[in-house]
């Protein structure tokens, strides 16, 4: 019976798994928002960010109780069958749906002889005490990351537990099982005992059960946890006809997340910024710069010794918390790459910005860092622009050079390197 339930639950488990993966509105955000057309908007879509091996690793540690239900100890009184118990462990969250850990723990048990030896003679029948040291890959379902949209600032998500590992037993009370293996004669000359095996064994476990985990802060939950484990029937040192013992665990507990390669602890969506935005925010920088050109042509000093291509009035504008170039990015750096080529004398700093409302300014420096990076690597490794003639630099959110329109502050901005460490904006 208990390897029917373990295998319908499993399937449950499994079913409702692939659902999720399948079913993506469940861990995006789909909505639309019509705004004015001169308005700035978002595509319909919400992505989850690049991760990656090392990403979404926690670490737990749980003390609670563990309840024994070897074939006797149900005739016992409940509160003799439980022991304190503990686990520590590790795991990974691969989507914010669907999860892996491993735990070791220390489970001690009790086991008892039967009923009508303890009842009858207590004094040499009853319980005995022995421990499981147990280890289990587990994989994890959050059901509320399943059932409903994916938020970062939830407190509370149930969380379901199916695994498989193995139970070492040992410690068996030997004093105690001693006398009962060595049993008793009655005055009828009735010879009574009960063998117990107490030699350490390893037996195949497997495990479900339900967590509830609260949040915090964005490093620390705390978990309630239970599980229901099956282990083979001899593990109490007594065998009978049945294939499986059971034992429950009730635990409590903390989990700590390390921080990913963005610097958080928890999955994060980000929006996903149509290709057609960007070319239109595209098209109204270019207007706000050939207006910008048509004033400084007032003032041809500054110029005077330049003559500057189209190229060099256009960034290279990108997605929101990222940093890899769309193909339609990708023209303008080519453009730049054309225009150095037919300008030899001239050298540029390629400078990356990332606007202020995205992060923190820690992480907001190293965004236009790697935005920096790749347009300098675009342009050396595809398009063969010597590394003498470009150098890199990165200001973060520190420097908002469309203090206007915040998105457009997600660039890279090309400026002229006058060689001594000065530099001069180039549109």
């Amino acid at each position: 019976m208990i390897k029917k339930i373990f295998i319908a639950s499993s399937i449950a488990l499994c079913s409702t798994v692939a659902f999720a993966q399948g079913y993506k509105i469940v861990d995006s955000t789909y909505s639309r928002v019509t705004l004015d057309h001169d308005s700035l908007y978002f595509d319909d879509y919400s992505y989850l960010d690049d991760y990656h091996f090392w990403d979404n690793i926690f670490v737990l540690a749980q003390f609670g109780i563990s309840h024994s239900m070897s074939e006797n100890t149900r005739f016992g009184k409940f509160f003799e069958n439980q022991r304190p118990s503990f686990n520590v462990g590790v795991g990974k969250w691969l989507y914010p749906s669907f999860g892996m850990r491993v735990t070791a723990g220390l489970h001690p048990q009790v086991g008892r002889a039967e009923w009508d030896l303890s009842e009858q003679y207590p004094e040499t029948f009853g319980n005995y005490n022995f421990n499981i040291f147990s280890a289990y890959l587990d994989g994890l379902v959050n059901f509320s990351n399943m059932l409903f949209k994916y938020r970062e600032s939830r407190v509370f998500n149930l969380i379901g537990i199916i695994g498989v590992g193995y139970d070492h037993t040992f410690g068996f009370d030997k004093a105690k099982c001693d006398e009962m293996r060595k049993g008793i004669t009655l005055k009828g000359g009735e010879y009574l005992s009960y063998p117990v095996n107490t030699k350490p064994g390893d037996y195949f476990a497997f495990h479900i059960g339900l967590q509830g985990r609260w949040k915090l802060s964005s490093a620390f939950d705390i978990t309630g946890e239970v599980t229901f484990n099956g282990t083979d029937d001899r593990y109490n040192g007594v065998g009978y006809d049945r294939r499986y013992d059971t034992y429950f665990d009730f635990m409590l507990g903390a989990q700590f997340h390390f921080r990913d390669c963005h610097g958080r602890r928890r999955f994060h969506y980000v929006k996903h910024l149509n290709s057609a935005v960007i070319e239109r925010l595209q098209r109204m920088q270019d207007d706000e710069n050939d207006k910008l050109d048509a004033a400084l042509m007032a003032v041809p000093e500054v110029f005077e010794n330049l003559k500057f291509n189209e190229a060099l009035q256009t960034t290279i504008s990108f997605y929101i918390d990222r940093y890899y170039i769309t193909d339609a990015q990708k023209k303008n750096v080519k453009s730049v790459a054309t225009f150095l080529e037919t300008h030899p004398d001239i050298n540029l700093i390629v400078t990356g910005y990332a606007d202020v409302e995205t992060a923190y300014p820690a992480y907001n420096l190293r965004l236009s860092h790697k935005r920096a990076q790749a347009v300098y690597d675009m342009l050396v490794n595809e398009f063969h622009v010597p590394k003498n003639r470009l150098r890199i630099d990165y200001k973060g959110d520190s420097v908002q050079p469309y203090a206007s329109v915040n998105e457009w502050n997600r660039a890279v901005i090309f400026f002229l390197d006058k060689g001594d460490g000065s530099s001069q904006v180039l549109q």
